[in-house]
């Protein structure tokens, strides 16, 4: 989901089906709790080990998501000058770490990936000043003919998969030195590009994208009014993109990060709003009327939520978390009974945040993100022995 502007590399957070949490939240509303005082109990910290066969100072992931059985991830491995996309593999067995050559020496990034439900994926990114997509069967990487609007720096950073014959990618592309928005659609022979949205003339940009039906899909990102950053949310309805009111936010900078759809009167944006540089986080929810701002726990101080996936009865948040002007990782979970927080323990690291969320098939959840190790140095970690209840 954009990566933050901290300089972080990876952490694989695996919050496995035991362990404590932290309350933080009671109340409800609409079926699912909100705020309220919140109330704490003890719970113990989460392991933290080196994610095997991955590079130290080199390697970052990005996205991931759910492929039959396990967890696939995808990033960036930096050599030098040059860039180069890869992807990892979960299980409960271990992991397999492979680079993806398909564009051979040209540097690529890969910032998110969707599964298709039948065990295939979608990676997008960029290639240099190009959007990029990549396709997985399974087994092996290859790719995909994209779309170019061209000549500008375009590239795409959210892509969701209904089915094999139906994917939406969102993104930027730039005219005239300014950013818009771009959107493309594979419908099971080609990507295509198709006509999205803008407000007003300055940048736009979409960042995420979820879809729930053939004339059901929402994008979130940000556009620029003034000097301040202001959300964006854009919604397919089968024939035409458009942009959809969301609850005013106030001043400061506001960015939607991550969207996720459990169905078409249930879509839930997350992101921040920071004013003096310090970030509050927001969440929202479309209800299949309108959007509306959905509390949060009040006792989280400057935070910034970065995505957000579904789970049997609730939402789970990812992020950062600001406590004496460091970022550390964050992960809530919003259940009928209120909110909990995974208790992520990110030493010896200096700096953490946390950046795609998503659960396995056994409701198992993972995160991905990135910290910045005491001395200076990037790390790839594996973070297990959380559970949020």
């Amino acid at each position: 989901m954009t990566r933050n502007r901290w300089l972080f590399v990876v952490i694989l957070i695996a919050l496995v089906a035991a362990g404590g949490v932290a309350w933080l939240q009671r109340g409800t509303a609409g079926g699912i709790a909100a705020s309220g005082s919140p109330t704490t109990s003890a719970a113990g910290a989460c392991e933290l080990t080196e994610v095997p066969n991955t590079a130290v100072d080199k390697d970052i992931w990005n996205g991931m998501a759910r492929v039959r059985q396990g967890i696939l991830v995808a990033g960036t491995q930096y050599a030098g000058s040059l860039s180069n996309a890869i992807s990892g593999e979960g299980t409960g067995k271990g992991w397999t770490v492979r680079p993806i050559r398909v564009w051979g020496q040209t540097s690529s990034s890969l910032e998110d990936v969707s599964s298709d439900g039948t065990g295939g994926a979608w990676a997008v990114g960029v290639l240099i000043r190009s959007p990029a997509i990549s396709r997985w069967n399974g087994a092996t990487w290859t790719v995909a003919p994209v779309a170019d609007p061209g000549p500008g720096l375009d590239a795409l950073s959210g892509v969701a998969a209904l089915t094999p014959r139906l994917a939406w990618a969102v993104g930027r592309h730039e005219v005239g030195g300014a950013y818009r928005t771009l959107i493309e659609r594979w419908d099971g022979a080609t990507w295509e590009k198709v006509e999205s949205p803008n407000v007003g003339t300055a940048p736009n940009a979409l960042k995420d994208v979820a879809i729930t039906a053939p004339d059901d899909a929402w994008a979130v990102g940000w556009h620029v009014e003034g000097r301040s950053y202001r959300p964006l949310v854009e919604h397919w309805n089968g024939a035409r993109w458009s942009v959809v009111p969301t609850p005013d936010l106030g001043s400061g900078d506001a960015i939607l990060t991550g969207v996720v759809a459990r169905g078409t009167r249930d879509v839930w944006a997350v992101g921040s709003v920071t004013q003096a540089d310090v970030p509050s986080p927001v969440v929202e929810r479309w209800n299949g009327s309108r959007w509306a701002r959905f509390p949060v726990p009040s006792d989280l101080g400057p935070a910034a939520i970065t995505d957000v996936t579904t789970t049997t009865g609730g939402v789970v948040l990812v992020g950062r978390r600001i406590i004496d002007q460091v970022p550390q990782p964050l992960a809530i979970v919003l259940d009928r009974t209120g909110w909990h927080e995974a208790p992520l323990t990110a030493a010896p690291s200096s700096q953490a945040s946390l950046s795609s969320v998503t659960t396995d098939a056994s409701g198992v959840m993972w995160a991905v993100g990135t910290r910045l190790g005491s001395t200076g140095s990037f790390g790839s970690l594996v973070v297990s022995g959380c559970a949020p209840a």
